[in-house]
Parts: structure tokens; C-alpha cells; sequence
């Protein structure tokens, strides 16, 4: 053991030079790795159905094999809920989940709790024929289906003003739906666009024609909730693992023990769970700056079967003859960016502040990024990254904001803050707990660059999980460092759910342009992909020229499995596809063979 430990101890002193980091995060990083030798022995929060409740089918061994037990990496933070409807920010487990639809490998939408679904001639009307006489709910009475009136009851949930639910914006497509979230006199939740026709037939009518409609109820917001149980027990009970979980996808939830653990096993009900081969899924609760060294050390329960490598570790795993051929890639479908807020000096909504947004938008050198982070970043110039509909590739947009540190000095001309001086105190603003993203190695650099190419001094303020996104949808920020990862793979999901000023709820920014927003709903409600895309390029334009956000890198992974994962999803580019913010079903296609224990 004291010899496992040194070894932990070498692998963190290396992480440490690379990293820079000083004492008290090193520190704390031991602190979680030595938290890797803790079992789940003991534990007493278990949240399933009581064990007297008769399997809807015997599970295939009554003692599970090491090669039907997967590790999933899943989890920095321990989940706020599992309210997927109410809160999309929940942090919980995505497998305990299942829409009308879901995303493949390729990023089409597919059918989940919806066999067929089809449209009327102008997509402005769609039809999802749910799978009839179902059980999938795991309501431990083995009879309550997964019905067309779960996802009206869901969708109006988190619609309803009332909620305060901050993704609402994203089921404004539905006929009335923005009306009534914004509390628009005289619409009710009867006037949404949204039928439960009967128990098997959900019909959606739209504000106009929607042909992106499916890839928006793909994706993991649209996940329904229990009626039965919110009503029950209320929205702040019922997923917070105080009471029974009941859930409708792959993996129902068998213990979630806080800031440690959360076990999954089969849903005997799901459409799709004889074609599961794992009988158990432990997702250990792990820090981001631990998660290399559970992969690499874990013990017991704590454990990973996969991970996401950061750039500090890359080149130790490419160098090491083991190590290196468990290396996958993949071109990640998100950004990262910079936002100045054009609501404070010096990014204020005056013809000044929008001198010193140009100066900052051609500050930042994005090929010393990617250089920075060994590949695992590749520059952006627009807001769609590539591989999903939408990326632009047009020169003279590229040229818009294109580094060119001259030219950001000469922007600073005539202003109070001409030659690099004067500026007031500035902190930009970005979340916690990143490291594997290379979050925090890229911020760092980025407030080098803006110091030596503007003599802008900056702080960074770091915030946690929890007060982030309340404190972000304040709109109160200076300047933040972000990323998005897309949620569908449509521009409508950057340029409408990130930018666009007009929503009630979960904006991510002060900045607002009128013609910008108009161009959004333009591009939503256009006819076909071409037209659509014409308009995302004004759009794009339209931003960049206001510097409404700085387009920065592209994210790039390299992710480590185990030599006994197989079937691990490979796209049409050639690309490993795990889980992810789109693809959320790995673990309904993985197999395990040859563990070694």
C-alpha cells in the first residue's frame, strides 16, 4: 500500500510542475485521491423501491459478473437532484433518463420512448407515437407505463413561470410556450401547443415550421418527470433521493450516497433493456483533479473505466507504451469564448466600450491555445463547431475578430485607456472544478496574453458548481470565460439558447442586439437548410461586429479506456464517441470482457 501511494504521490508532483498549482491544491488533490480507498460498504442511503417489490424480469445472474459491472466517469460533483424536467443543470446521472428521442453516434435523432414520429407538410405539427403497453416507469408496482401525458405534464413543468425552471427557452419552438412562460395575459397552460391524443400518440404544434423540432426533444431537457410523484411529494422531494426515484430510462437508480457514489442496474421495464449488457454501473462521485488518478490507481468501488486526459497529462500517456494505446479522440461538439459585458466599464454599450470589446476581440492568440493545451483545442471563429450544422467556414468572418494585437492597441486610440493604461479593475468570471476541460490552463493564459498585448490586468474569480449558474443568469459579470457545449446539434441551440436576449430565463449575458434576435427567430422558422444557414451567417456577423462574445477554441478530447471496454460508439469521422452533453447512451451498448481485477 505505501508503495501505491508513492506512486499516487510521483503522479501528482508531476501534475503539479505542469500545472503550477501551488501547495493547497496540491494539497486537496491528495485529499481526494486518498478518499479513492473508501468502499461502499456501509451504506445506508438507498433509494430504490423496497427489496420485497417483485422484478418485472429476473436479472440474467443473481451475482454479477466483473464483466457485467462498468465504472461509467460521470461525476465530478455530487448531483443537485435528479430533476432533469425542472433543473437541466441537476448534475445527475444522464442514464436514469429517457425522452420521446435520443441522439446516436452521428448526432441524429432517433427514437427512444417514441417508435415513429413524423411531421405535417411544413413541420410546424409533430407527431410521436409512443411505445404502446409499456411498463417503463420504476414505480415499483411493475404497472405504470410511459405515457403521452408524462411529457405534456413535463413540458408544461418547465414552462410554467412558476417554476422558474432556467432552460425553459428551450421548448419556446411549442406554440404558446414563450407566451406563457413569460406570463403573457390570458395564456394558460390549456393554450400550449401539446395533445396527448391518447396514451400512445403525443402531437406538438409549433410557433411555425420547426424542421430542427426532433433535435431539440432529443436531448436531455426534455426528459419527463413522475406526475404522480411530484404531486406527491413536491418538486424539492422527489429527486432528491429523500423518497423513491422513480425514473423511465435504461438504469434505474439503486443508491446515491452524497459526495461519494451512485449505483445504477438495469431498468427491467425500458424498451431497450435486453440489449443492455451491464448489470451494474457504479459512477463514484470524483473531483476533477482526482479523476486521472482513479483511473490509474482506483481501488474497490472507486474506480473509472474511462476518462477525459487534460492537456497536463497528455504527453505523459502518449509517451507511455501502456498508456498510449488506450488513448481515444474526439472532436467534441462545444466552444469556448470569451463575454464582456456591455452593462460595465470598460465593456459598457457606448461607442468606448465597444472600441475596447474590437480591442479585446483581437488580443487573444488562439493557436497558442491549442498549442498550450497539446492539441486538446483548435481555434474558433464563429459560434458552431464543426461537425454539427450550422459551422461556418467564411473567411471574412474569420477575419472579423482575428488576432491581431497592432490593431487592438490602435482600437484603444482616443479612448480613456489609449496605450494600455487606465484601466479600471477588471475580473473575469468562470466556473470551478474544470481542470479537465484544461478550463483553468487556458484562463491563465488568456489573462497573459490580454496583459501583455493591452496592459489589461484582470483578476479571475472562480465559482462553484452550485452558485454559478445563479450567479451567471444575473447577467451581473464583467467578463467571462465560458464554454458551451451543444445540447443539439443545431445552430439555434448557440446563436437562440445562448445569445438571444429576449427570453425570460437562463441568459447567460447583458448584451442584447435587436437585430441579432430578430435574425434568430428568422433562422429558426426558415423553410430549408440552405435559407437557415444563410441567416446564421448574418447572425454571426451581426455578433461579432458588437462583440457580443469572442469566439475562441473548439474543443478537442483525448479520452484513456481500459483495455476490457468494448463497443465503445465510433462516429462516421472515425471518432470514439463516450458519453457526452448530446450522446448520452454508452451504456446501452458497452461491453466489458477480460476485466482484470
Amino acid at each position: 500500500m505505501g508503495r501505491r501511494k508513492d506512486d499516487q504521490l510521483r503522479i501528482l508532483g508531476q501534475r503539479f510542475t505542469s500545472l503550477g498549482m501551488d501547495r493547497r491544491n496540491f494539497l486537496k488533490i491528495a485529499a481526494a485521491a486518498a478518499a479513492g480507498t473508501i468502499t461502499t460498504a456501509g451504506m445506508e442511503k438507498y433509494v430504490t423501491p423496497p427489496a420485497a417489490a417483485a422484478p418485472r424480469r429476473a436479472l440474467r445472474r443473481q451475482e454479477v459478473s466483473p464483466d457485467r459491472v462498468f465504472y461509467q466517469f460521470a461525476l465530478q460533483d455530487n448531483p443537485l437532484s435528479f430533476d432533469w424536467n425542472l433543473n437541466l443543470y441537476c448534475n445527475a446521472t444522464t442514464q436514469t433518463g429517457s425522452s420521446v428521442l435520443t441522439f446516436d453516434e452521428n448526432l441524429n435523432a432517433v427514437p427512444d420512448w417514441a417508435e415513429t414520429f413524423t411531421s405535417n407538410d411544413d413541420a410546424s405539427v409533430w407527431t410521436f407515437n409512443i411505445r404502446p403497453d409499456n411498463i417503463g416507469w420504476t414505480d415499483g408496482t411493475d404497472t405504470r407505463p410511459v405515457t403521452a401525458q408524462d411529457f405534456v405534464f413535463s413540458w408544461e413543468r418547465q414552462l410554467n413561470p412558476a417554476n422558474a425552471a432556467a432552460y425553459a427557452g428551450f421548448l419556446f419552438d411549442i406554440k404558446n410556450a414563450e407566451k406563457y412562460n413569460l406570463g403573457e395575459e390570458g395564456v394558460v397552460a390549456e393554450d400550449l401547443g401539446m395533445r396527448a391524443l391518447d396514451d400512445w400518440t403525443l402531437e406538438v404544434e409549433m410557433e411555425g415550421p420547426r424542421s430542427y423540432f426532433p433535435q431539440v426533444v432529443a436531448y436531455l431537457a426534455s426528459f419527463p418527470s413522475p406526475q404522480w410523484a411530484v404531486e406527491e411529494y413536491g418538486s424539492d422531494v422527489w429527486a432528491s433521493g429523500d423518497v423513491p426515484l422513480w425514473v423511465n430510462g435504461p438504469y434505474k437508480l439503486d443508491v446515491w450516497e452524497h459526495d461519494v457514489m451512485v449505483e445504477l442496474s438495469p431498468n427491467e421495464g425500458h424498451w431497450n433493456f435486453e440489449s443492455l449488457n451491464l448489470d451494474k454501473v457504479y459512477n463514484p462521485i470524483i473531483p476533477a483533479d482526482a479523476s486521472i488518478l482513479t483511473y490509474e490507481r482506483g481501488e474497490g468501488n472507486q474506480r473509472l473505466d474511462w476518462v477525459n486526459v487534460p492537456a497536463s497529462d497528455l504527453t505523459r500517456f502518449q509517451d507511455d507504451p501502456e498508456l498510449s494505446e488506450q488513448l481515444r479522440q474526439y472532436v467534441y461538439p462545444g466552444i469556448w469564448m470569451l463575454v464582456p459585458s456591455n452593462g460595465q466599464e470598460p465593456f459598457q454599450n457606448d461607442e468606448v466600450g465597444l472600441q475596447v470589446r474590437r480591442a479585446l476581440s483581437h488580443a487573444v492568440d488562439r493557436d497558442r491555445l491549442a498549442t498550450l493545451t497539446n492539441g486538446l483545442t483548435t481555434p474558433a471563429y464563429g459560434m458552431v463547431p464543426t461537425g454539427v450544422f450550422g459551422y461556418i467556414d467564411d473567411p471574412e468572418i474569420a477575419a472579423i475578430q482575428a488576432y491581431d494585437p497592432e490593431m487592438a492597441m490602435e482600437l484603444l486610440v482616443g479612448t480613456p485607456y489609449e496605450g494600455g493604461q487606465n484601466w479600471p479593475e477588471i475580473t473575469m468570471h468562470m466556473r470551478g472544478q474544470e481542470e479537465i476541460y484544461n478550463a483553468d490552463l487556458m484562463a491563465n493564459d488568456i489573462v497573459a496574453q490580454l496583459q501583455e498585448n493591452l496592459g489589461m490586468s484582470i483578476n479571475i474569480q472562480v465559482w462553484p458548481e452550485a452558485s454559478w449558474r445563479p450567479e451567471l443568469f444575473k447577467n451581473e459579470f464583467q467578463l467571462v470565460w465560458i464554454r458551451w457545449w451543444y445540447d443539439y446539434p443545431d445552430p439555434n441551440n448557440g446563436y437562440g439558447d445562448m445569445f438571444y436576449s429576449r427570453k425570460s430565463s437562463g441568459k447567460r449575458q447583458a448584451w442584447s442586439n435587436d437585430e441579432f434576435d430578430d435574425l434568430v427567430n428568422q433562422g429558426k422558422a426558415a423553410p430549408g437548410p440552405e435559407a437557415r444557414l444563410e441567416i446564421y451567417k448574418q447572425a454571426e456577423r451581426v455578433i461579432q461586429e458588437d462583440v457580443g462574445y469572442i469566439p475562441v477554441v473548439y474543443r478537442v478530447d483525448q479520452y484513456a479506456f481500459k483495455p476490457w471496454v468494448q463497443d465503445v460508439a465510433v462516429n462516421r469521422q472515425g471518432f470514439t464517441v463516450p458519453d457526452g452533453n448530446i450522446y448520452v447512451n454508452m451504456l446501452s451498448q458497452v461491453r466489458v470482457e477480460g476485466r482484470e481485477e
